[in-house]
């Protein structure tokens, strides 16, 4: 019998091969983490004895030469010489390496973490114990090779059928999916019991494409990239991690692939080994965290931003009704204009606080509405109802979460003690009839209506910090210029609502990766500045609101191209007429939807928000340099109740 010590190299339990004197002439990484020395260390004329010290003698291992037959597991306690204390099970058996030298070969079983699977463990092996019976009795057998050659092959074959049990036994120990395939894609005959779990097959003697379940579309280029391995023109680990990491289980587990080479003596790649490991349990571990992480983010920003977390209640509620108007008509028509910017804007404001369940149900129906506005059917109109009641139930379960965190006064239900805004308009004006009341009325209206400019924009600094780590971009903090402006809430909130879209796009479409900024000459960190302030002009007072980035600005050669894509005629515009169709109905330049940007309806609901206030945007922009976001709108001093606010969509 002979082995080649290489197919230890990827099992999960310490193994060691002793010569006769106990010295260690293969272990593989696991045994040497165990031992807390380099494979390279332990396996230049270290002892086993030299590794560890046992709570009670092993005596086969003072006696290498009289073990002929595998020894009973037994468990013990160590502590190496330069690694931490613990428990193990240790069995020896003789084994020929593949010059036909006689050595032995220990498998160490660390109990510490596996107590719970002791019995599974010592049952399988005392079945193995047969095996190793019949392995020896074939080594007797072998003393004959001389006499007859006929009975010598026929015992040959009888030693290589015996071996690969063994190894099987030793393979089907294991909880990971183990086999090996050659470089025409067909697996060898060699593989363990777990691959019925793993991938869900006996993969012996298929092509490993097949066992994978490659789509057809994607069979060649793995084709290509296994040639590439067994080639071996670039080494083997930048090369491995290109393959399939997951397989496709059809009960929802989650399998990660792991390749690894098998080699021949002469360092020539014979195979790929391929492991497939369940890690289910990690995976539903992971998602936990992130949904602990979310959960904690939505706290923190309860605890610090209660009057914004209020003030998106009060919108949301807003938008979810005119949602919930527009899908529940039975019969069209439907305005799915109003519809994409009010999904739009309700998912911009759950991400902005970490409502994750609202935001991906808003950007779910985005995707619903977006194919019906291609292809509009019945069916698929009922499912984007359902999914908007969906982004409404997950709306009031966050109220429920915001109750319990904030109180029940912060839910807009209960009763509480204020005044109407359009009443203390009303004794504003009052008061200012009266002499000298003016400045009375005046600071009644600051102190009591208004606020300043700034609160409603510095939590959108956390909506660009999320974005950059989300596309792999650094971003400074948010620079606000006169933010100490006092507008009144009610009538600015729905267009200051819609400014989330803006910082979002300054980061996803403006701000340019660390490296080229750096390439370019700029800092590695983008820069977004807000300058809010009040022109004075005939007829009236206006606020000018300038959001500033400077990133790569817009390319007004790209918009030209999309617009020549649908159809459109732009050649008579200017660059700078041009780059004003960003706030176009859907329009955008992006060629795939993300849960960032795509839809083409940001810059189309500021723009709305502005025109109901009896203003306008626009934007200037240099390629390059960055691009600046005007908004124009009359500056409103007074409330009137009378009159419909506008509302964001």
């Amino acid at each position: 019998m002979r082995i080649q010590y290489s197919l230890f190299d990827t099992l999960l339990e310490p193994v060691f091969v002793l010569t006769a004197d106990q010295k260690v002439v293969y272990c593989n990484e696991t045994a040497a983490i165990v031992a807390g020395l380099s494979i390279r260390k332990i396996t230049r004329g270290m002892k086993f004895n030299e590794l560890f010290q046992f709570s009670e003698p092993i005596e086969a291992l003072d006696n290498l030469i009289g073990v002929s037959d595998a020894t009973p597991y037994k468990e013990v306690n160590f502590k190496a010489l330069h690694a931490e204390e613990g428990k193990v099970q240790i069995t020896l058996q003789p084994i020929f390496d593949s010059m036909g030298d006689k050595n032995w070969i220990v498998f160490v079983r660390d109990v510490t973490l596996e107590e719970r699977l002791q019995k599974k463990y010592r049952a399988e092996l005392e079945q193995k114990e047969g095996v190793i019976t019949a392995l020896e009795e074939a080594k007797v057998q072998l003393e004959n090779y001389s006499k007859n050659l006929e009975q010598m092959v026929a015992d040959r074959t009888r030693e290589l059928s015996r071996l690969n049990t063994t190894m099987s036994a030793l393979l089907d120990s294991l909880g990971q999916g183990f086999f090996i395939f050659n470089a025409e894609g067909k697996i060898l005959d060699v593989s363990s019991k777990a691959c019925e779990a793993t991938v869900e097959c006996k993969p012996d003697g298929q092509l490993i494409w097949d066992v994978l379940k490659l789509p057809e579309n994607k069979v060649e280029g793995f084709k290509k990239w296994m040639q590439t391995l067994f080639m071996e023109m670039l080494p083997f680990e930048d090369l491995a991690c290109l393959g399939p990491e997951t397989y496709p289980h059809t009960k929802e587990r989650n399998i990660a692939l792991e390749y690894h080479p098998l080699r021949s003596n002469e360092g020539v790649m014979e195979g790929v080994v391929v492991v497939a490991s369940d890690i289910t349990s990690l995976v539903e571990a992971q998602k936990q965290a992130e949904r602990e992480k979310e959960h904690a983010k939505l706290i923190i920003h309860m605890i610090k931003s209660k009057r914004e977390i209020h003030r998106f209640i009060q919108e949301a509620q807003g938008l979810l009704g005119q949602v919930r108007d527009e899908v529940s008509k039975d019969d069209g028509p439907y305005d799915t204009e109003e519809l994409f910017r009010s999904l739009h804007t309700l998912k911009g404001g759950a991400a902005l606080f970490s409502i994750k369940d609202v935001a991906e149900a808003c950007h779910q129906a985005e995707g619903l509405l977006a194919e019906l506005k291609v292809s509009w059917t019945h069916p698929g109109f009922i499912a984007l109802r359902g999914k908007c009641f969906e982004v409404e139930e997950f709306f009031h379960k966050f109220l429920d979460q915001t109750k319990e965190i904030l109180g029940s006064s912060n839910m807009p239900e209960e009763r509480q003690i204020e005044v109407a805004i359009s009443k203390l308009n009303h004794i504003a004006r009052k008061v200012g009839s009266l002499p000298g009341g003016g400045v009375v009325a005046q600071e009644l209206l600051l102190e009591l209506a208004m606020e300043p400019v700034a609160g409603f924009i510095e939590p959108y600094n956390d909506v660009m910090l999320r974005v950059a780590e989300q596309t792999d971009k650094m971003v400074s903090p948010l620079k606000i210029h006169n933010g100490n402006i006092m507008v009144i809430p009610e009538i600015y909130s729905g267009l200051f609502s819609t400014f989330v879209h803006a910082f979002r796009n300054a980061v996803d479409h403006g701000i340019e990766m660390p490296d080229h900024r750096v390439d370019i000459g700029k800092p590695a960190e983008g820069q977004v500045d807000v300058t809010f302030s009040l022109n004075h002009n005939s007829p009236g007072s206006y606020l000018l609101v300038q959001i500033k980035d400077d990133g790569g600005g817009i390319d007004p050669a790209r918009i030209r191209e999309k617009l020549t894509g649908k159809g459109l005629d732009a050649s008579a515009e200017t660059d700078q007429q041009i780059i004003q169709h960003i706030f176009d109905s859907q329009f955008s330049t992006r060629e795939q939807v993300t849960d960032i940007s795509g839809r083409g309806v940001g810059m189309d609901a500021i723009k709305v928000a502005a025109e109901e206030l009896g203003g306008r945007v626009w934007v200037e922009s240099t390629v390059g340099q960055g691009s600046t976001l005007f908004v124009e709108v009359p500056y409103i001093t007074e409330f009137q109740k009378d009159k419909k606010l506008p509302t964001a969509a």
